[in-house]
């Protein structure tokens, strides 16, 4: 029971005014920004002229609490405070048991949806300053992840390089989605550039989310989906594709000390992706000339698979996937956060797994995939 724990996948809500008072004064009208509609009880948030969701940003912050109508006439800003303040942050970690946690957007997880490069560059800007800021109440348990502004893939090299040598952030995020109406999704050349980055600088990428505003799954294929399947299912296809993407149309091989941390989906099933897209290598093998491995292969060199702590696979898998690429997370304080408890819960689903991999799990692989110094 010594190994640290290591939340590899936490959020945190931003301050709802953050980039209308930061953002340099032209920019501030068209950033995102909050409105209370009283007709539905629900916040909206905006960002150029549209609206990116017309409810369930609470659902950023109310673990814990009832899941009934997600939050109807709740505010964003009434939400868990350990999501907006690092100091009660620190004690729900020490309350779970978590050591450290690695910090990604709440609000913000939007940013890759903007279209105008300047505002998504200056947006992002904003956001890595500010949870540099958050992660400064204690720098050797709070980690942040920067914002990675794709829309402009010069100035995402350049704000990675910022981010992670200036600030000290241990990775960056951004969408597994198609770019806007470029449609330009993650193996585009246009990118090649910011992967070279992103392996030079030794950080990793990705987080998916559940929002219909930029084009992907929960955008083409919400109609065909029955009431609560929604959630479910639109961010294991997006994170499916994408590292099917990465992977096929060679990204990892030409990149291989490129990081990718596959989260928010559970992990369950990359034991069926490795398998199926090894055997589709041999039948497609004639698309497939620049592929040096198989793709299992570069999973286990390059991808590390966050499960949810509830998950019933996690020992069974470490037959397909090394232990010291599998991390957990909480997703706290999103409403589908386990929560209080989550690190039993945790403990309860890996009874089965052997000392060494059960300590990879719990913190050693996420310590490894941000480059983390170990906890006190």
């Amino acid at each position: 029971m010594s190994e640290p724990v290591v939340d590899a996948d936490g959020h945190v809500c931003e301050p709802p005014d953050l980039w209308t008072t930061r953002l340099p004064p032209p920019l501030r009208e068209r950033a995102i920004r909050l409105r209370w509609n009283q007709d539905t009880g629900f916040d909206e948030a905006w960002v150029e002229d549209w609206c990116i969701t017309d409810r369930g940003l609470v659902g950023l912050g109310n673990a814990g609490t009832s899941f009934a109508d997600l939050g109807r006439g709740r505010r964003y800003v009434d939400g868990h405070p350990a999501g907006f303040d690092p100091r009660e942050r620190l004690a729900v970690l020490d309350a779970e048991g978590i050591d450290a946690a690695v910090l990604y957007p709440g609000l913000a997880l939007s940013l890759p949806a903007i279209h105008d490069p300047a505002l998504a560059v200056a947006s992002c800007r904003v956001y890595n300053d500010w949870i540099a800021e958050f992660c400064s109440a204690d720098r050797r348990r709070l980690f942040g992840v920067a914002a990675l502004p794709l829309q402009d893939p010069a100035a995402a090299v350049a704000e990675a390089r910022r981010a992670v040598r200036e600030l000290g952030l241990r990775g960056v995020f951004c969408r597994p989605n198609p770019l806007n109406e470029t449609l330009r999704q993650l193996h585009d050349d246009a990118f090649e550039p910011v992967w070279a980055a992103l392996a030079e600088l030794d950080v990793p990428l990705i987080h998916p989310a559940g929002l219909w505003d930029m084009p992907g799954t929960s955008r083409s294929m919400a109609g065909l989906m029955a009431p609560g399947t929604h959630h479910a299912l639109i961010l294991f296809f997006d994170n499916y594709l994408t590292l099917a993407n990465l992977v096929y149309a060679g990204v990892l091989e030409r990149h291989p000390r490129l990081r990718v941390g596959v989260l928010e989906c559970g992990g369950g099933w990359i034991a069926h992706w490795m398998d199926r897209l090894d055997e589709f290598v041999e039948s497609y093998g004639w698309q497939l000339s620049h592929l040096r491995l198989k793709p299992s292969e570069y999973v286990r060199r390059q991808a590390w698979i966050s499960f949810d702590p509830g998950e019933h696979t996690m020992g069974p898998l470490t037959r397909f996937l090394p232990a010291d690429h599998m991390i957990w997370a909480s997703d706290f304080p999103h409403s589908d956060a386990k929560y209080p408890g989550v690190v039993a819960e945790l403990r309860e689903h890996t009874a089965d797994m052997t000392p060494a991999a059960r300590a990879d799990l719990f913190g050693a692989s996420a310590l490894r995939l941000y480059g983390l110094p170990a906890p006190a």
